[in-house]
């Protein structure tokens, strides 16, 4: 099949470019024809490795297409962005002519047999209202519904082409009937195929648990519950460990971030964003993944911190659950979500709570570690549970749906 893929912002960065980068893998093994539209800023082109016959075509910010930042699906990035409810009227004209022109053009120049979207927001909407002859689905990651509680004034124009899809991929179960009621889609068109994991990549290396080693990755921001996590590492000196904390961010946050990072001392590792490779080499000797988020669509980093033979700690949110039902208790334990003010802001009066709870946490699977509770046959079983939530798993199932809806269209 000749599949175009669109996702609105950097396709090497972020949950949603990781999962991109992971479909146009597969879909180029499976002997699949692919294209990408996708935001970059001005003079940084993204890097697409392992892959040999990919056109591209980019919306540039900064300069180039448009002279504004890069709106993020998050209102915290790892790169230069501005939030989508900070858009002026003339600049969301232009994002809009910016990306239907981009998508126009390569269905002229592609010829797609199907266009596969990313988030179900702007881009996707104006994509599906403006090529209605053409089999689309989209993938939810998540950060769509936050967008569509925080940015009520973009629904209409969200709603009126998203509706239309041909089929959505969801992260996870419990997205589905989120997803049929904030869009209205129907429950027959939506599909839980998850979020998967390089299996070549993301292998346990040598471990030693004299001085375990916890990484966290991800964005430094409130968001991702980063304040709260340093403050708990702060109060569990007596045992040993070391922190690296991998993933970028903007400031304020971010300088909060490495302030309290700082206080540890010696014990804490800033090691800034790393390349896929990169972070996998990290989770390959480390004992220890936590992920303390207060907001999660399908955290992709537990499964590949999982299959790298780390015993996970994260906030119990629906996404997690999901995960927890495929890993176990033994892998995968929950830190409580504090009760919140909208979609990530703490309760007045429970960060306290929170630090107290991530540290309880903490320190539990400091002494498991040290007990060896987790045996090698553990692992293996691990493993094996894991399968269905690798990207080969993951596409396959996609896969299907491309080859329906195809199907159904050329009737």
């Amino acid at each position: 099949m000749k599949i175009l893929h669109l996702l609105s912002q950097r396709p090497d960065s972020t949950g949603s470019g990781t999962t991109l980068q992971a479909i146009l893998m597969e879909s180029e093994k499976s002997g699949h024809e692919n294209m990408v539209v996708a935001g970059i800023q001005e003079g940084a082109l993204p890097f697409f490795p392992g892959l040999s016959n990919l056109r591209t075509r980019f919306v540039t910010f900064g300069g180039g297409d448009l002279p504004f930042p890069m709106p993020g699906m998050s209102d915290v990035m790892p790169y230069p962005a501005m939030r989508f409810s900070d858009l002026t009227d003339r600049q969301l004209s232009s994002y809009n002519d910016a990306f239907k022109t981009a998508v126009l053009e390569s269905v002229d120049r592609f010829r797609p047999d199907i266009i596969h979207s990313n988030h179900l927001w702007l881009a996707t909407s104006l994509a599906r209202r403006s090529l209605p002859g053409i089999p689309m689905v989209a993938t939810c990651h998540g950060t769509d519904l936050r967008q569509m509680r925080t940015c009520p004034g973009f629904r209409p124009d969200v709603v009126s082409g998203c509706s239309g899809l041909d089929g959505v991929f969801a992260l996870y179960s419990g997205q589905v009937e989120e997803i049929r009621q904030v869009y209205g889609i129907p429950a027959e068109r939506i599909h839980v195929t998850g979020a998967g994991f390089r299996s070549e990549l993301f292998v346990p290396g040598e471990k030693t648990a004299d001085i375990p080693t916890i990484v966290y990755g991800g964005k430094l921001s409130r968001a991702k519950g980063v304040p709260w996590m340093l403050r708990a590492f702060a109060s569990v000196t007596d045992l040993p460990w070391t922190l690296l904390l991998a993933g970028g961010g903007t400031d304020p946050e971010r300088a909060e971030c490495i302030e309290l990072a700082g206080r540890l001392g010696k014990r804490a590792i800033i090691a800034g964003p790393l390349k896929q490779e990169e972070f996998a080499a990290a989770l390959s000797g480390a004992n220890i993944f936590i992920l303390p988020s207060l907001y999660e669509g399908l955290p992709l980093v537990l499964p590949e911190a999982l299959a790298s033979g780390c015993l996970c700690l994260a906030t119990d949110l629906p996404g997690v659950r999901d995960i927890l039902k495929i890993a176990g208790k033994d892998w995968l334990r929950l830190i409580p979500c504090p009760p919140l003010e909208g979609v990530d802001t703490i309760a007045p009066g429970y960060e306290s709570k929170f630090v107290s709870d991530i540290a309880a946490n903490l320190r539990k699977v400091l002494t498991d570690l040290v007990a060896g509770t987790l045996s090698a046959e553990s692992y293996r079983e691990l493993a094996e549970r894991l399968k269905n939530i690798t990207w080969q798993a993951v596409f396959q199932r996609m896969e299907k749906v491309y080859y329906t809806l195809a199907t159904v269209k050329s009737r």
